[in-house]
């Protein structure tokens, strides 16, 4: 592999206008064809085998109009006097729209002081038929209303399912913080304009250029619009880090003497290797979410997936050319900032290193500790999906969502459906309806139902069950096994019918159960996967099962920042979410995928470099120590840039971004800090030979990027290495 990285990288220094002009042709012309053929991105999700599912398509088939896409609009004024005009205005626009059935109200829809009504808006298509611009249609029509009503303080905002499936979250704040935020610590690591903008345009042409893919595979596929968003993060935070590696070891050969081209070639065999290490488990570890069983997991995996491979490929081809077109200029445009810690001898962190291998013990378990201290919370976790309450305050969302909670009840934002079907195709007789009412009446968590409607041809009906409690609440949530399992199925057994339980907290909880079987499953395949490449890149066991393990510890840490945030106290006002919220169910299988994948890059870069020194003289402790010590100071500028970027997208509106955002930042942090500055070297330094042990009947027949042991000088004593370096540095 290091001699195919080596023609690659001289190839690519060797005629850098060639490379830079094909790559900036490829990228104008896939962006260029997402635009003029690529796919919608939708809200939408399907998830076969569920019960909400299978209820869906008997409503499809008998009950069509109950199946069709709905949308509630909540009228309000502080004149209850007007009310009534301001409604017959909203109802003759909503009529007018494309797809729109029907509007209507009852007298159960108007407030008890005459200042709100709920409109129930009836579409004549389902979520997946309509439109993209249906609810931008529906915010107009609500908005000149509203601008042509003599009425006080009118509004009209629209909410229900429609705002559910097509509120596609904004994006671009998050962005451009996480840019301006990469740049000033690339300013501060490099002290030059030139090395500091190379990473970032190395990953934004890498981002570009996977957007467009990704959006081109939105016109065969099914993808989530939280997916340009979440790809836009994981490959700002991972396009930045691999070409800082890149540049920072071309920095070195340059400083050692060697000419631009064959410094580009070879920080392109040397660190190139461990970002194509670690791309590919990246990118490994993040198509691991195709076998979820859940579709919108797997789009925004796919969606990552294909972005930080375009990340990886620009790193490795279009760097190498900026950085030999720069010649020896690439320290121009010096600026004067203050220097992260430590000099280019990495005296400090030798230092360091040397503390943690005379009391391994301590930093281990100390280390260990705090990531288990952190991991507690997910003992608690509950997963859901936020609803309305925990949008934006002063949001449309939010100001519905209360509106209806105040004057109807916080049940009425997500009513659930039972589906009602003969199993003989004979009519529904409606005393199962009335049956099934009084089943339901009877739980402590269901504020009303009301009476049940029978399709066209007599054999599907639906009776609509009001919660006491919101879509997102933990009373809500077991209200859906607890009718499913215990309420309902005697009734539907001597009525001879079959009864499907759907809704939007149906939907939740089946999103969640899936998430909770597949998850053992999904982590194993991650996890063994991981080792097996690890195994050989490094030809160790204990090597890549440290890594695996730890891993899981900084994933577990990360959850569990994130569950306190959210779900428990206050904390969550820190992110911008107005109240507290469950941890959105597919953050667990995408976190753990991103994550597993992304801190293999600084275990990839640290161990790469690690081994290097053990194979100069086979010190097992002293490798780790001068290991620690070359890259402790590129690896935390690494992890400031991601953790910079991640937490820049806390600002997102979108709930699932913010979780991601702040998850992968915790765990950056932990795993480039608490993890690889202290447990990876303190578990080896304890370990000695035994961290590059390999049974030889199971060694790989995969050659090595690293040269045999035997093959290499000896390494000078450490007495003296560590002289060197303490004159060296005294002299500057």
């Amino acid at each position: 592999m290091s001699s195919l990285l080596h023609r690659l990288g001289r190839r690519c220094a060797a005629r850098p206008l060639l490379v830079i002009g094909v790559w900036l042709v490829v990228a104008a012309a896939v962006t260029g064809l997402s635009f003029a053929v690529g796919g919608r991105y939708t809200a939408h999700e399907r998830l076969p085998g569920t019960e909400v599912e299978r209820g869906q398509d008997v409503l499809a088939r008998g009950f069509p109009a109950a199946a069709a896409e709905t949308a509630d609009v909540v009228v309000h004024t502080s004149a209850p006097a007007q009310l009534p005009a301001l409604v017959h205005d909203v109802t003759a626009r909503v009529s007018a729209l494309p797809h729109v059935a029907a509007v209507s109200s009852d007298p159960s829809d108007r407030s008890a002081d005459g200042s709100t009504e709920r409109l129930r808006v009836g579409y004549d298509r389902d979520r997946f038929g309509l439109p993209g611009t249906s609810l931008t249609q529906l915010r107009s029509a609500l908005a000149a209303a509203v601008r042509t009503t003599p009425a006080p303080d009118a509004a009209a905002y629209p909410g229900g399912l429609l705002v559910v499936d097509f509120a596609t979250p904004r994006s671009g704040l998050g962005e451009k913080v996480g840019i301006a935020a990469a740049v000033l610590v690339l300013l501060v690591a490099f002290g030059s304009v030139i090395a500091a903008l190379m990473p970032v345009a190395t990953a934004a042409l890498g981002i570009v250029t996977g957007l467009g893919l990704v959006k081109l595979l939105a016109a065969v596929y099914s993808v989530n619009d939280s997916a340009p968003a979440l790809a836009t993060m994981i490959g700002l935070g991972v396009g930045i880090d691999y070409a800082l590696f890149i540049v920072t070891r071309h920095r070195e050969r340059l400083r050692a003497g060697d000419a631009p081209i064959d410094a580009a070639t070879l920080a392109t065999e040397t660190a190139g290797s461990s970002v194509l290490w670690a791309g590919v488990t990246v990118v490994a570890a993040i198509w691991g979410l195709a076998f979820a069983g859940i579709p919108v997991i797997t789009s925004l995996g796919f969606a990552a997936a294909i972005v930080v491979a375009t990340s990886m490929t620009a790193a490795l081809t279009i760097l190498p050319a900026l950085l030999a077109l720069t010649d020896r200029h690439i320290d121009r445009l010096h600026i004067r900032l203050p220097r992260l810690h430590g000099n280019d001898d990495g005296l400090w962190w030798t230092r360091w290193g040397r503390a943690i291998e005379r009391h391994p013990i301590r930093y281990a378990a100390a280390s260990a500790g705090l990531l288990v201290l952190l991991a507690i919370p997910v003992a608690g976790i509950r997963l859901g999906m936020p609803d309305g309450s925990s949008a934006a305050h002063g949001s449309e969302a939010q100001l519905a969502y209360a509106l209806l909670a105040r004057e109807f009840g916080a049940g009425t934002n997500g009513p659930l459906q039972l589906v009602v079907a003969t199993r003989d195709g004979q009519p529904l007789a409606p005393s199962v309806g009335t049956l099934l009412r009084q089943a339901v009446d009877t739980d402590r968590d269901v504020a009303a139902s009301r009476p049940m409607a029978i399709g066209p041809d007599g054999t599907v009906g639906v009776v609509t069950v009001v919660p006491r409690t919101g879509p997102q609440t933990s009373a809500t949530a077991a209200l859906v096994p607890r009718l499913r399992s215990h309420v309902l199925p005697p009734v539907a057994r001597a009525a001879g019918v079959r009864v499907y339980v759907v809704g939007l907290a149906a939907g939740r909880y089946d999103v969640s159960q899936r998430v909770l079987d597949r998850l053992p499953y999904f982590v194993s395949a991650v996890l063994a996967v991981s080792f097996v490449l690890l195994m050989f890149v490094f030809r160790s066991i204990l090597v890549p099962l440290k890594a695996v393990l730890f891993n899981l510890l900084s994933i577990a840490a990360a959850l569990g920042v994130v569950v306190m945030v959210f779900t428990w106290g206050s904390l969550h006002k820190l992110v911008g979410v107005a109240e507290q919220v469950p941890l959105v169910d597919v953050i667990p299988m995408l976190m753990f995928a991103i994550v597993f994948g992304l801190s293999m890059d600084y275990e990839v870069f640290l161990l790469s470099r690690v081994r290097e020194e053990w194979l100069i003289d086979g010190d097992g402790r002293d490798s780790v120590v001068r290991g620690l010590a070359s890259t402790a100071r590129v690896i935390s500028a690494a992890a400031a840039i991601m953790v910079s970027v991640f937490l820049s997208f806390t600002l997102s509106g979108d709930v699932v971004v913010k979780m991601m955002g702040l998850g992968l930042a915790v765990a950056v942090l932990l795993d480039a800090t608490v993890i690889r500055l202290v447990l990876v070297p303190a578990t080896m330094s304890l370990l000695g030979e035994l961290n590059w042990w390999l049974p030889k009947f199971r060694k790989p027949t995969y050659r090595s990027p690293y040269p045999p042991h035997r093959s290499l000088p000896s390494r000078e004593p450490r007495e003296r290495v560590d002289a060197d370096r303490e004159s060296t540095s005294t002299r500057r």
